[in-house]
């Protein structure tokens, strides 16, 4: 009898311990792939100097098509994409979800357009973690920012 409870513990020990490794398998795997959807959508809008509707299109359409799927809250004074499947943002509210985040800031207080002012845009993108009978256990966000891109244009900025 002794042998036998024995052999339930360490069977038990091993199920918990195989499923925190199949578990943190999955966060990393979920972690890597936004990341990957972070990166390109930097390199988008580096391409195309700003947040155009060019650049816009080709980021939704390339989020769309890699299965990006997930919404998320945008912090205060960010710019939410509503849909991928157009290129309107809004000011973000408190009580809605978007597909991503956008936001800029300027090197100079003021950003405005002359020469030598220049634009960073910040990016969030959103990755729930759920395991199979639990649900969704809790919503991640990944930020990245742009590198400076030349201010020469009121376009180039969100709003």
């Amino acid at each position: 009898m002794k042998e036998s409870i024995g052999t339930t513990t360490t069977f038990q020990i091993i199920l918990v311990l195989t499923l925190i490794f199949s578990a943190f398998l999955a966060l990393a795997i979920t972690y890597n792939r936004v990341y990957k959807l972070k990166n390109e959508t930097i390199s988008i809008i580096e391409k195309y100097e700003g947040t155009n509707d060019k650049a816009l299109k080709i980021v939704n359409n390339y989020l769309a098509n890699s299965g990006y799927h997930e919404t998320g809250n945008c912090e205060e004074g960010d710019y939410g994409m509503l849909s991928l499947d157009d290129t309107m943002y809004e000011l973000a509210q408190s009580d809605k979800e978007y597909a991503y985040c956008l936001s800029y800031s300027c090197k100079n207080a003021r950003c405005r357009v002359e020469n030598g002012n220049y634009i960073y845009y910040d990016i969030k993108l959103f990755f729930r973690f759920n395991i199979p009978f639990f649900g969704d256990l809790t919503n991640f966000s990944i930020k990245g920012q742009t590198k400076e891109i030349q201010l020469y244009s009121e376009n180039q900025k969100l709003g």
